[in-house]
């Protein structure tokens, strides 16, 4: 069994070809993404779990309890299409239009969009390009794809691996966008990936959902969950292995590497989080429950205070400390110890004696780790989240205008 990173992003797969155009929904850059399959695919996805559903996710989850056979994907950025009064009519041109240049069925096509809530969506300028993106699908395209579906982003972020398992080869590919909104359940962000692994419908449904709930659920920026999150997977099947219908060795095989594809790119909208300067993990140990551990890992991670003073290279246990008993997780103050690093900063109730010259070092450092073990049980949760900076303040103060 091996694998390694490779090029190609979504079109690391045979039978997928992916575009990217400007049609004028945003002031300047692509916006408007394209990525089609030759091949019949099967598919699963992922979406927000905030209540307020933007009309892509409404069509979308009635479409997928259809089990479609999806053979492409539209997105666009610079407007949500959530809350607004033509949002059902848009999504029906769209739909209609893309079926129609691709010669599939209207059920065959997914969508998507990101961007700006409560404005109605000028689909008309979406329609405009649908030649050109059809026009310009490629296997060079993934590129141009990526950079649509970016709003404050400001890297693209791409991913592809080739898998090997006993000799049955198989390639991944992942495309996601995501810098702000971003909270554990997922956040203001859209993921696509694409493989080749021959699997059954109800499988990849199972292998989706632990992969987000290892890697897109756990990352924090801002503490806000969108109306558009979406994580979305179609399968050629035209890999060699025999197909996979149950939890056999090839299935954790793969799913291992879809987790570490997802847990790659989520990582990667932590580091560009809106004015983020760090990427901080947070990992808990030693506690007496899963729920546990997991309540103080997502306090921790969404602690302002805590971010704040990340940002101000400021190793305040103090805040940490504060999070962790907010957390309303079962703790003994008497067997707590938290880490910074390789520093031990608070044991069983009190401040050591921590070497600040190691510490101030260790803070300038791009990537942080907090470890905090209870002492207490035997389960482990951790996240990823970012710093909060005035660079934040600024981009969504000014979001809108």
């Amino acid at each position: 069994m091996r694998t390694e990173v490779v090029k190609g992003s979504l079109c690391v797969v045979d039978a997928i070809k992916a575009s990217g155009v400007f049609a004028g929904l945003k002031k300047k850059g692509y916006d408007v993404g394209l990525v089609y399959s030759n091949k019949s695919t099967v598919s699963a996805a992922v979406f927000t779990q905030n209540a307020i559903k933007a009309t892509p996710l409404v069509y979308d989850i009635n479409l997928m309890k259809k089990a479609p056979n999806i053979r492409a994907v539209v997105v666009n950025s610079g407007n949500a299409n959530a809350c607004n009064k033509n949002g059902e009519k848009a999504v029906d041109e769209i739909v209609k239009t893309f079926a129609d240049k691709l010669k599939v069925e209207s059920n065959q096509i997914f969508v998507a969009s990101t961007g700006v809530i409560g404005e109605d969506l000028n689909y008309g300028k979406i329609v405009g390009v649908s030649d050109e993106l059809v026009r310009g699908l490629s296997k060079d395209g993934c590129s141009n794809f990526a950079k649509s579906i970016m709003t404050t982003d400001t890297f693209e972020k791409t991913y592809a691996l080739k898998c090997s398992y006993y000799g049955n080869e198989f390639r991944i590919g992942g495309v996601a966008k995501g810098a702000g909104m971003i909270h554990p359940n997922m956040a203001t962000m859209l993921a696509f990936i694409t493989t080749d692994i021959n699997i059954s419908r109800e499988m990849l449904n199972k292998a989706l959902k632990e992969a987000v709930d290892k890697s897109f659920n756990r990352i924090s920026v801002d503490g806000d969950t969108s109306t558009n999150d979406t994580v979305f997977i179609m399968s050629t099947c035209q890999a060699s292995n025999e197909k996979i219908e149950n939890e056999n060795e090839i299935y954790r095989f793969f799913t291992d590497q879809l987790i570490h594809m997802c847990t790659y790119l989520a990582k990667l909208i932590v580091k560009d989080g809106e004015g983020a300067t760090k990427l901080v993990e947070v990992v808990v140990v030693g506690a007496s429950s899963r729920k546990d551990a997991e309540l103080i890992t997502r306090s921790v991670s969404n602690s302002l205070l805590v971010k704040t003073a990340i940002f101000g290279k400021d190793p305040n246990w103090g805040r940490i400390i504060g999070s962790i008993g907010y957390s309303k997780a079962n703790i003994s103050l008497s067997r707590l110890k938290v880490y910074m690093g390789d520093e031990l900063l608070f044991s069983c109730g009190k401040r050591v004696n921590y070497n600040k010259n190691y510490l101030k070092e260790y803070m300038n450092n791009d990537e942080i780790k907090i470890l905090i073990d209870l002492g207490i049980g035997i389960h482990t949760y951790n996240m990823w989240f970012s710093d909060i900076s005035y660079d934040y303040v600024k981009i969504n103060a000014e979001y809108h205008t």
